[in-house]
């Protein structure tokens, strides 16, 4: 069989380097590499697998279907899902730890696992500025305090999430760490400790160092992207072609769809067999 005429190149190494930036930028830190979406298109289970080998603890996926594939791959690493509480029972059965929203999810899981028998880890979402999913910050802690009293979890991480730590401007930024940094201070006087507390996402890895706490939650990076130039990272997806046919033209000749370009001189144009079919 012929070689495909257009493909996506991964390069492996180039995702080492980034994961290396991230462990140079956060002094070792514990990382949970976010491999969500197939892992933003460059394959979920031999990026999960390689992150792995090269350092990364932890995997984020945003839904459940994402860490089954992860797990029927092989992958035995725990496995957080941060936006899909709904199912306790694919969460016991593929040993995965769910991101808690409210007091109604937490009650869920932990009735769940009353009836197994069993207890579960999860982490606590608070929602400090981004507002998507989370407990309010302003109510948190008396939620957390309920949850803290349901016997069957383990309060493994409380986690949240910057919305532009990634700006020149980071008095924002700055709020909702504070406020994060309030909540766990607070939590810890009422006797509630969690093994990880994470909030940094890929800018406030590279920009944002007290943000760092024990635990860091790279995403985008870890393909090569983040905010601002000389950040050490490297594209780690390569799209590429193969031209099918080459022809010269005279001056003012238009070309393809919508004629929006039009050669000023004679010219040499090159087809190359990618468009809207291939994404």
């Amino acid at each position: 069989m012929d070689s495909p005429k257009t493909f996506a190149e991964i390069d492996l190494r180039a995702l080492s380097q980034n994961l290396g930036v991230v462990k140079s930028k956060t002094k070792n830190k514990t990382v949970l590499a976010v491999v969500k979406a197939g892992a933003y298109g460059h394959g979920s289970v031999r990026v999960s697998r390689h992150l792995l080998k090269n350092g990364a603890s932890m995997l984020g996926v945003a839904f459940t279907e994402e860490a089954i594939e992860l797990r029927e791959a092989g992958i035995k690493a725990p496995i957080v899902v941060f936006f899909d509480p709904n199912d306790p029972e694919i969460y016991f059965k593929y040993s995965l730890k769910p991101v808690i929203f409210d007091l109604k999810n937490a009650k869920t899981f932990s009735a769940r696992a009353g009836k197994l028998n069993k207890k579960i880890s999860v982490h606590l979402k608070v929602d400090t500025g981004m507002g998507r999913v989370g407990m309010s910050s302003s109510n948190a802690i008396s939620e957390i305090l309920k949850i803290a009293e349901l016997k069957n979890l383990r309060l493994e991480g409380l986690m949240s999430h910057f919305s532009d730590a990634g700006l020149a401007d980071q008095g924002f930024a700055e709020h909702q760490l504070e406020e994060f940094t309030c909540l766990i201070r607070a939590l810890k006087e009422k006797g509630i400790n969690f093994k990880f507390h994470h909030i940094a996402n890929s800018a406030a890895v590279l920009r944002f160092p007290k943000a760092h706490f024990n635990m860091v939650r790279p995403g985008i990076m870890l393909y090569g992207y983040g905010p601002g130039a000389r950040t050490g990272l490297k594209p780690v997806l390569s799209l590429k072609s193969r031209i099918i046919f080459i022809k010269t033209v005279p001056e003012g000749t238009p070309i393809s769809y919508g004629r929006t370009f039009i050669t000023k001189r004679k010219s040499t144009i090159a087809t190359v067999p990618l468009g809207y079919a291939d994404g």
